[in-house]
């Protein structure tokens, strides 16, 4: 009763109060320790320490990622990037293309950002391929969102291993494949909704913004910064013995990788108007926000801890929810407050202290959970959630046509990943 009394008062709070999403998960820690029974006088300090641990494990992480993803973007490679792959495989499968542009780029780049970055190349490949635009949106908006939902080291998923106790090293793998399965049932819906829609949108004949490079090899100093983080973090699964091991465990760090990948980029960053010092004060700005709700999902984790009501309904949970609970919570803060980078914090952040008494407290078991409330944060992307405005008026379709194709395609996404998640724990 105490969980679902906090997830009823966050969500009214953050959905329907409109209060900033870092005020109500630090006044939600507050009310936690208060209605536990932790002296008044060691609230604030279980607080402060809980959020200074939270912001050391991952500022790094969500710094280097957000400025090597504006790198990227600002630079044109990942516009050049998706070029290539688009523009290889469109003109056949022009959906699959997007999709995977999608798929691929929202790793480092955000969801919103790169469906700006890649909607007149839509609008390019709608009109040389005579498929319909909308077909095309929902594919690359569902790409896009899959990975946003679910890769490290976009900071939402990021900071949910971390606060769930598991490496990224590990999530990585298996993300890719959750995220990928939704991304192709994203594209299917795609093509198949088409036939019930009325509204086609217009097609905006414009010339692709591209990237002009005297090497045609330049696209790989758009590939390595993408690359070498995802294979530097797997190395952690690779055991050797000393001096080897101990050089594999420092690379495969999440924040030593990502700072790596961060400097292969450095060469993309002469095409960058703002150099790297502007690009670096925008990047601090942008994920400010993103780190201040992270660290208050920390300490709302931390004071659930320690609360005794918490263990009581963990000895009482039964081990059948086990793989939903973490979705469905998830789900609800999804649909109720738009953000999925909340959703997914706040569910991590409510199921850890659950874990032993829905039988996950293992490293398969967190990294299951993991993806189950990666998939609930997918479900379901509509008015509420801006990435909803962005595919739709960039697009050129009414929020009606929006809410039949791209909404409904985030409900299948999230349905599909958790179909797949269950699959993934008879493996394991």
């Amino acid at each position: 009763m105490f969980i679902l009394s906090l997830i009823a008062v966050i969500l009214l709070l953050i959905g329907r109060c409109k209060l900033p999403p870092f005020i109500v998960l630090l006044l939600c820690a507050c009310a936690a320790g208060v209605f536990s029974g932790i002296p008044v006088s060691d609230i604030t300090p279980q607080i402060s320490h809980d959020m200074g641990q939270t912001f050391g494990e991952v500022a790094l992480l969500i710094i280097f990622g957000v400025l090597l993803g504006n790198i990227l973007e600002k630079s044109g490679g990942a516009l050049l990037l998706a070029e290539k792959l688009i523009f290889s495989i469109g003109q056949r499968f022009p959906a699959l293309a997007m999709g995977i542009a999608g798929y691929i780029i929202s790793i480092p780049v955000y969801c919103d950002s790169g469906f700006i970055l890649l909607n007149s190349i839509r609008q390019s490949i709608a009109e040389r391929t005579h498929c319909n635009p909308t077909s095309l949106s929902v594919a690359l908006g569902g790409g896009l969102f899959a990975t946003h939902a679910l890769v490290p080291p976009t900071p939402g998923p990021a900071a949910a291993t971390l606060i769930l106790g598991i490496s990224p090293s590990l999530v990585i793998p298996w993300a890719l494949l959750v995220a990928l399965m939704s991304t192709l049932v994203a594209i299917l819906w795609g093509k198949w909704v088409i036939r019930w829609l009325n509204e086609t949108p217009p097609i905006e004949i414009k010339k692709v913004k591209t990237v002009s490079s005297p090497h045609q090899t330049q696209i790989w100093l758009a590939i390595i910064p993408i690359l070498l983080p995802l294979i530097l973090m797997s190395m952690a699964n690779f055991k050797t013995n000393g001096t080897e091991q101990s050089w594999a465990d420092f690379l495969s760090q999440p924040a030593n990788a990502l700072f790596l990948g961060l400097l292969a980029s450095f060469p993309l960053v002469r095409k960058c108007r703002e150099g790297l010092a502007g690009l670096f004060r925008e990047s601090i700005q942008s994920c400010a926000m993103i780190i201040l709700i992270i660290t208050a999902g920390g300490a709302l984790a931390g004071m659930l801890a320690q609360t005794g009501h918490i263990a009581r309904i963990a000895e009482g949970l039964p081990e059948s929810l086990g793989l939903i609970l973490p979705f469905l919570i998830a789900a609800l803060f999804k649909t109720a407050q738009g953000s999925t980078t909340v959703a997914l914090i706040s569910a991590a952040s409510m199921v850890e202290p659950l874990l032993p008494g829905l039988g996950l407290d293992s490293q398969n078991g967190r990294l299951l959970a993991f993806l189950s409330a990666g998939c609930g944060s997918m479900m379901v992307t509509h008015a509420n959630d801006s990435y909803f405005w962005v595919v739709t008026q960039f697009s050129g379709i009414s929020p009606a046509t929006g809410l039949k194709s791209f909404t409904i395609a985030t409900l299948l996404q999230a349905l599909t990943g958790l179909g797949t998640v269950l699959i993934i724990a008879r493996l394991l």
